[in-house]
């Protein structure tokens, strides 16, 4: 466990746990969690989150690594929810 771990935000570690326990079913929900921190923590701003929210196969690569690290869960959880939205 690194340093950075120890300090992870508590609101963001448990918006990991509701994609790990399948109650994040559409991007879109974390309009309603948190978008701002998000979106600044993203290092995109607010309206452009809101619109990847929207259109989740906009999210790159590097920004779905990049919220798993805040939420402290593994990239392929958000992919499978963004994958079950776009199929």
């Amino acid at each position: 466990m690194t340093k950075e771990d120890t300090h992870k935000d508590p609101t963001l570690l448990s918006i990991g746990s509701m994609f790990e326990t399948s109650r994040i079913k559409k991007m879109y929900t974390l309009a309603e969690l948190y978008p701002t921190k998000i979106a600044k923590a993203l290092g995109i701003n607010y309206g452009r989150y809101m619109v990847k929210l929207s259109h989740p196969e906009k999210f790159t690569m590097g920004e779905i690594v990049k919220l798993a690290n805040l939420l402290n869960i593994e990239p392929d959880i958000i992919t499978k929810v963004i994958y079950s939205e776009i199929k």
